[in-house]
């Protein structure tokens, strides 16, 4: 073998690089490169993991949050808490004693049969006082905080006219402390002796109600408020051809009748300012549509909505009156 390919054989067996010696300097290199790596790779895999963790919690959170969106859609609630109630002088005809009321006549208001003003005034609020000489009593009761309601006929020589023929019976009441010795107040017909007597306030005023639960055809509750002046004459304060309840909902120190309908399901809310009727419309407030329904609560002072959804479910939402304030605010359950 010539000394060219000895020298190549050598080179091989020596390895094409020559050995190097592994240092202590080296180690301590390669050392710091590591600890450097394994830092970076903690710190970017903090935020990456809390993210991670935040999308997974959401995603069980959509899954198990018991509020339906597409319900809430399908029934229409309004996502509004309170809802402002917007009142309206009343813009009504004004009865005039002797004036004949028609079935005929339009409503004053949606749902509400009253034909003309409910609010009386000095005029046609005045409730004739009759001698007692006029009448052949057929009984009477106590009114607790007013006085003495009285059933009688008209006596065939009264100097009372005979308003209607025959000889019907008729009711009217004497008035604790005001009525003149030997009178009466003579008020409608005989059927009343048996209606709900009860005192109340309406509109900062204390008030006789006087109730009939069915009234009218249609099935209207009837009510009739009187009252007293300061001079203790007593007359015709507000007629009403629907059920009323009266509640200070806004905390003024007056009570508003709070108005109830069966026909067009309608609640009216009705404030008096001197001497006007001003109202408001609960369904318009609550934005109820033409196949929701709607109720009062009056032990609870609660309104409610009923929603009837598309899929025939009904989603009911329930709201009191806002003190200091008008507005209707929604209950929480």
């Amino acid at each position: 073998m010539n000394e060219r390919s000895m020298g190549w054989e050598s080179k091989v067996k020596q390895g094409l690089f020559p050995e190097e010696v592994f240092t202590g300097e080296m180690k301590r290199a390669v050392m710091e490169a590591a600890d450097r790596h394994a830092s970076d790779f903690f710190r970017l895999w903090k935020p990456l993991a809390g993210a991670i963790v935040l999308s997974i919690l959401s995603a069980i959170l959509m899954i198990n949050w018991p509020f339906d969106s597409s319900h809430q859609a399908a029934t229409g609630l309004s996502d509004e808490m309170k809802l402002p109630v917007a009142f309206t002088p009343l813009q009504a005809r004004t009865w005039e004693l002797g004036q004949v009321i028609a079935d005929a006549d339009p409503d004053i208001l949606p749902g509400l049969s009253n034909k003309y003003n409910p609010l009386k005034n000095k005029t046609n609020g005045y409730i004739a006082q009759i001698p007692f000489s006029d009448i052949q009593l057929i009984g009477e009761k106590r009114i607790d905080g007013f006085g003495m309601a009285l059933h009688y006929t008209l006596k065939p020589d009264s100097v009372t006219p005979h308003e209607i023929k025959g000889d019907p019976d008729y009711f009217g009441f004497t008035v604790d402390g005001s009525s003149q010795p030997g009178t009466l107040y003579h008020y409608g017909t005989g059927h009343m002796y048996g209606l709900q007597f009860g005192m109340t306030r309406l509109f900062g005023q204390e008030a006789l109600r006087i109730e009939q639960p069915v009234c009218r055809t249609d099935g209207e509750t009837c009510v009739w408020y009187l009252k007293k002046d300061a001079g203790g004459q007593v007359s015709s304060y507000m007629d009403l051809d629907a059920a009323s309840y009266e509640f200070d909902l806004d905390g003024d120190g007056k009570e508003e009748a709070v108005v109830v309908t069966h026909k067009q399901n309608n609640i009216y809310i009705f404030k008096e300012k001197a001497g006007q009727l001003l109202w408001a419309s609960v369904r318009e407030a609550l934005g109820a549509k033409q196949d929701d329904s709607i109720q009062y609560d009056p032990a609870k002072g609660i309104f409610a909505l009923h929603v009837n959804a598309a899929e025939g479910e009904a989603a009911v939402s329930e709201f009191h009156y806002e003190q200091g304030a008008d507005a209707l605010v929604r209950i929480d359950r």
